[in-house]
């Protein structure tokens, strides 16, 4: 075959297509798992920064606390979490919203059992403030992580 060829071209731009797929190609991911959690309100104080706090629990179990929310009574939120291998998407979404006109601090938590025992990579947004914060997290028992939510 001659290197000047049509042939020669053709047959190097399949070998280039081929290369590209297998080094861009299809990666081994799990399947996205989703869970939906009710949050817990209790009070809280006025004027506290906004921020997320990750806590992990000798029993395996992650305590996720959402600080400098307004909510009026009756109010409820929910937390659904998509997870793929070791990334977590968490979005912080109102559940019952109340009209009750009487906005008062609240603090929101919640225990989940699902993440990885290892290092994830956290993605948070509250949906109904339009705060976000992207941070690692490692798992392991005593650990704990606040960020800061930005607008």
């Amino acid at each position: 075959m001659d290197i000047h060829s049509i042939e020669f071209y053709v047959l190097a731009l399949f070998v280039a297509f081929a290369l590209i797929g297998l080094l861009f190609g299809h990666t081994d991911r799990s399947p996205a798992r989703t869970y939906i959690e009710a949050m817990t309100l209790s009070e809280d104080e006025k004027d506290v920064p906004h921020q997320v706090t990750f806590t992990s629990q000798p029993d395996g179990y992650v305590t996720i606390t959402h600080r400098g929310l307004e909510l009026e009574d009756g109010d409820t939120l929910n937390l659904v979490a998509t997870i793929i291998d070791d990334k977590v998407k968490l979005v912080l979404k109102r559940g019952v919203e109340s009209r009750a006109g009487n906005p008062h601090p609240v603090k929101a938590s919640v225990n989940v059992k699902y993440f990885p025992n290892e290092r994830i990579h956290i993605r948070y947004d509250s949906e109904f403030t339009g705060e976000w914060c992207v941070f690692a997290f490692t798992n392991r028992e005593g650990h704990e992580r606040t960020s800061d939510l930005q607008r």
